[in-house]
C-alpha cells in the first residue's frame, strides 16, 4: 500500500501557510509602497482640484508657496517633483509584479488556467503601467501630471488587491492537489483498516480517525472549492467594493488548511495504530 501521498501535505501545507502570510494583511495595508506622494492626504487627489494649492511658508517669508501632495516650490519644481515620483513608485509597482509573477511560474501546484490568467494580468498591468509612466514623464502641466499619477493607485491596486489575488489563487489550487493526492489514497487506508491484524481497540481508533479525515476532506473541499473563481478576475475599477470578497476568500483557505491540517493527523493516527 502506498502512503507517500499523505506526507506531502506536510510540503503543501509549508506553500498554502506561505500564500496566506503574504496575504494576511490585505483588509489594512495601505495601497501605497512607494506612491507619487508621501503624505496621506496626498493619496488621493485633492478634494476640490486636482491644480496646486497654495499655503504660507512656515518661515516669516509672506510669499505664498504652491503646493500639491508632497512636492512643493514654482510649477516647474512641483512638475519634476510628480515626475520623479510617480517613476519611483511605478518602478517598485513594476518589482512586485515581477514578485507575483515569479511566485506563478514557482507554483508546482497552480493550475495551468489559472496560471495562463495570472501571468496575463501581470504582464498587462507592467506593460500598462511603463505606457502610464511615459505619459506622465511627457505631461506638461502640473494638473495632468497629478491626475495622471493618481493612476498608478487607482487604476492597478498592485498591493491591495492583486498581491492577496495572486496568493489565494496559488494557495487554493494547492489545497486542492493536496486535497486530491490524500483522497486517492483512502480506499487503500480503508483497506488497510479492515485487513489489519492490530487489536480490536487500535483498529477502532483507526477506523475513528478514518472517518473524521473522511469528514475533514469534504469541509475543506467545501470551504476552497470557489475562491479562484470568486478572486481571480476582480478588477481594480471594483476596489474597495470587492475587498470583501479577499477577505471572505481568504478565511475559506485558511479554513480548509486547517481541515487539511487535521485530516493529516488523522492519517499518523491511522498509522500509528496499525503500526504500518
Amino acid at each position: 500500500m502506498r502512503l507517500s501521498h499523505p506526507l506531502r501535505v506536510g510540503l503543501a501545507t509549508l506553500a498554502v501557510t506561505a500564500a496566506l502570510g503574504a496575504a494576511s494583511a490585505l483588509p489594512a495595508m495601505a495601497d501605497s509602497g512607494s506612491s507619487p506622494s508621501p503624505s496621506p492626504s496626498a493619496s488621493s487627489a485633492p478634494t476640490s482640484s486636482p491644480s496646486p494649492s497654495t499655503s504660507t511658508s512656515p518661515t516669516s517669508s509672506p510669499s505664498p508657496v504652491a503646493k500639491v501632495g508632497g512636492c512643493s516650490g514654482t510649477q516647474a519644481a512641483i512638475l519634476a517633483c510628480i515626475k520623479q515620483r510617480s517613476a519611483t513608485a511605478v518602478s517598485n509597482r513594476e518589482t512586485r509584479l515581477q514578485q507575483l509573477t515569479n511566485d506563478v511560474n514557482d507554483s508546482a501546484d497552480i493550475t495551468a488556467g489559472d496560471k495562463s490568467t495570472l501571468l496575463g494580468q501581470l504582464q498587462s498591468d507592467e506593460t500598462s503601467l511603463d505606457s502610464l509612466n511615459t505619459t506622465i514623464q511627457n505631461d506638461t502641466s502640473v494638473k495632468q501630471a497629478w491626475q495622471d499619477a493618481q493612476t498608478i493607485v487607482t487604476g492597478y491596486r498592485v498591493y491591495l488587491l492583486e498581491t492577496p489575488k495572486v496568493h489565494l489563487v496559488i494557495a487554493a489550487d494547492t489545497e486542492a492537489t493536496v486535497w486530491s493526492d490524500i483522497s486517492s489514497v483512502m480506499p487503500a487506508l480503508q483497506t488497510a483498516i479492515n485487513d489489519s491484524t492490530a487489536s480490536a481497540a487500535d483498529k477502532e481508533k483507526a477506523q475513528t480517525a478514518f472517518n473524521d479525515c473522511t469528514s475533514q476532506l469534504a469541509a475543506a473541499q467545501s470551504a476552497s472549492s470557489g475562491v479562484v473563481s470568486e478572486v481571480i478576475d476582480l478588477l481594480p475599477s471594483g476596489y474597495p467594493g470587492n475587498q470583501p470578497t479577499l477577505v471572505s476568500a481568504r478565511q475559506s483557505v485558511v479554513t480548509a488548511r486547517q481541515d487539511l491540517g487535521t485530516c493529516r493527523t488523522d492519517i499518523n493516527t491511522i498509522r500509528t495504530a496499525l503500526g504500518i
